[in-house]
């Protein structure tokens, strides 16, 4: 009987062990399975953050469910780690979206954390992602200290595989702080290891820095890096981006008069965006508008002209509108917040204090308090921005009616001088356009820079035109002095425009006929408000050979131009052209 149950206890406590052992090994197999799980949603997100332009706010998404995931179910060791590359990854998608100081938050969280916990491949990283946020706000030698930092912790650890990642930082920091050619350096140590170790964004880091930072003597070498930059962001579907490249190439190409190359480059963006049924940008159109005028195809250059503004004014409404939409999702999640927040501090007071309820009552109906009273202030800054937007909207169809109007004015030059045109004045005739064109272009740039788009600012205005007209003229034999004398500060751009108009042609006239072989010229220019009725009073003068305003059977271009624009001043002209020319205009 003792042996049998000696035997049989023995056999008893042989399978609990091996149960517990079987146990034992479940946990640890499934735990190794739920890493393994966790790793692949920390590569995917990684994966999505490479593509971030086109899956943007899946990559938010995903960031802060895996994060709470991770924060309230996996609080081992084990999973410490993954914890802090996804807060990593957190911070710099809010760099994305311009919230720097969350960002600088987040990634200051997650160093002190891998620094309590000694895991250095993840202080590493902690350390270069807050320099990123430094250098972003400008603060180039704290970004520098972290820099330095994580050079370390590779040094100590032999870190070759991410090596690359330091080299990106450091090569930004040089470029930002104008060590061009440490900058240069460090872009192409980071793009050999990022080759070598297969880290694609750091590959691409490198290739725009590249391109971007390399010397004028060394253009070609510039191109070369931003087509690879391009090649990679078509790669990962960022088509926006790959075409920005291209453009950036063109226009480089353009300004050398390297024509043939930029039309290719250009060709190629325009090729990507369309196949890929990718929005066209302004900056797309502009080069090309600029490639056609460079070989004086108007036809073309006037069409891709027309885009650019069509998509120009497209993207400048569809900014404010996203700029509402982020400033309302704001609102909403800071308000979540509030609540999560106050709620919880309820919570920890009813626990913790149940024998000072009162107390805690106090403090939650504070709480609650101030959360209606920011609620109210946040309304408020919503219903304001409301009506900014609105007005900006009514400013925008204003500045599309009047650029409509001001194209209507060049079509109609065009129209009149289609039978004037031969092979002998196409250059005068273009020279001429140019001018007319620059002063509306010029009275939209006061208009863009200004508040109030029904007024310009007129001396800055007639002065800017009246030297860039001048100096189209110039020719080395005269010196032509240009006096401008302006009384009157605001002007509507109803008057505005065809009294630069006017001033464009009688410049144009001095210059081209006035001066002959006249070492000196002198130009006079005196706008002035006489009298309290409004009458304002444009005096032009030159001491040039002599012209008669009024005389009769004059079928010059120039002067059919100005007649009809002081038609259209309603203004009343005297002329007077015995010593020199001169033309004096009252209108209101």
């Amino acid at each position: 009987m003792i042996r049998f149950f000696s035997f049989d206890r023995f056999g008893f406590l042989m399978r609990a062990y091996f149960l517990i052992a079987c146990f034992l090994m479940a946990q640890v197999a499934y735990c190794r399975d739920e890493q393994a799980a966790i790793a692949h949603r920390v590569a995917g997100l990684d994966s999505l953050m490479i593509k971030y332009f086109k899956n943007h706010e899946r990559a938010v998404r995903e960031a802060d469910e895996l994060y709470e995931l991770l924060k309230e179910h996996y609080r081992s060791k084990e999973f410490l780690g993954y914890k802090i590359d996804v807060r990593l990854q957190r911070a710099i998608l809010y760099a994305l979206r311009e919230n720097h100081q969350e960002a600088l938050r987040i990634s200051l969280e997650a160093m002190e954390e891998a620094e309590e916990h000694n895991l250095p491949e993840r202080l590493y990283r902690a350390y270069w992602v807050v320099a990123i946020m430094y250098e972003v706000m400008n603060e180039h030698d704290i970004c520098r200290s972290y820099l330095d930092k994580a050079y370390v912790i590779y040094r100590e650890k032999g870190l070759e595989s991410v090596y690359s990642e330091y080299c990106i930082r450091i090569a930004s920091h040089y470029r930002q702080v104008g060590k061009i050619d440490s900058s240069i350096r460090y872009a192409k140590t980071a793009l050999e290891y990022a080759t070598k170790y297969h880290n694609f964004r750091e590959r691409r880091d490198a290739c725009l820095l590249l391109g971007n930072t390399l010397a004028e003597e060394r253009f070609d070498e510039a191109l070369h890096y931003k087509g690879l930059a391009a090649g990679m962001f078509e790669d990962i579907e960022d088509f926006s981006s790959a075409a920005m490249q291209l453009t950036g190439a063109a226009h480089s190409l353009l300004s050398r008069g390297r024509l043939k190359e930029a039309f290719m480059y250009s060709d190629s963006a325009l090729s990507i965006l369309q196949r890929t049924g990718t929005d066209v940008l302004a900056i797309n159109y502009a080069v090309r508008y600029r490639l056609f005028e460079a070989i004086n195809e108007r036809d073309s250059a006037y069409h891709y002209l027309k885009k650019y503004h069509e998509v120009f004014v497209s993207e400048l409404s569809k900014n404010e509108t996203l700029k509402l939409k982020e400033i309302s999702e704001q609102y909403a999640s800071d308000k979540k917040e509030a609540v999560i927040k106050a709620k919880n501090q309820q919570l920890v007071f009813i626990t913790c204090l149940l024998a000072v309820i009162a107390i805690t009552v106090v403090i939650v109906i504070r709480k609650n308090r101030k959360i209606r009273s920011q609620n109210q202030v946040i309304s408020r800054q919503v219903e304001e921005l409301m009506k900014t937007l609105e007005q900006k909207q009514v400013l925008l169809s204003e500045l599309q009616h009047r650029v409509k109007n001001n194209l209507q004015h060049v079509i109609s030059i065009l129209e009149i001088q289609k039978e004037s045109v031969d092979f002998n004045n196409i250059d005068e005739l273009i020279r001429g356009n140019q001018n007319r064109i620059h002063s509306m272009a010029l009275l939209h740039k006061k208009l863009n820079i200004s508040d109030n788009i029904n007024e310009v600012d007129l001396k800055k205005y007639i002065g800017e035109l009246s030297e860039l007209v001048k100096e189209s003229y110039w020719k080395r034999k005269t010196d032509v002095s240009l006096e401008l004398c302006c009384d009157v500060s605001k002007l509507s751009i109803e008057k505005a425009l065809p009294l630069g108009l006017i001033v464009v042609e009688l410049v144009s006239n001095s210059m081209k006929h006035a001066f002959g072989k006249r070492g000196l010229g002198i130009i006079q220019i005196s706008i002035t408000e006489e009298g309290s009725k409004g009458v304002k009073r444009l005096y032009y003068s030159d001491n040039g050979s002599g012209y008669d305003f009024n005389r009769k059977g004059e079928k010059g271009l120039g002067m059919e131009i100005i007649k009809g624009l002081i038609d259209q001043l309603d203004a009343r002209a005297e002329s007077n052209g015995k010593n020199g020319f001169e033309l004096t205009l009252y209108f209101k």
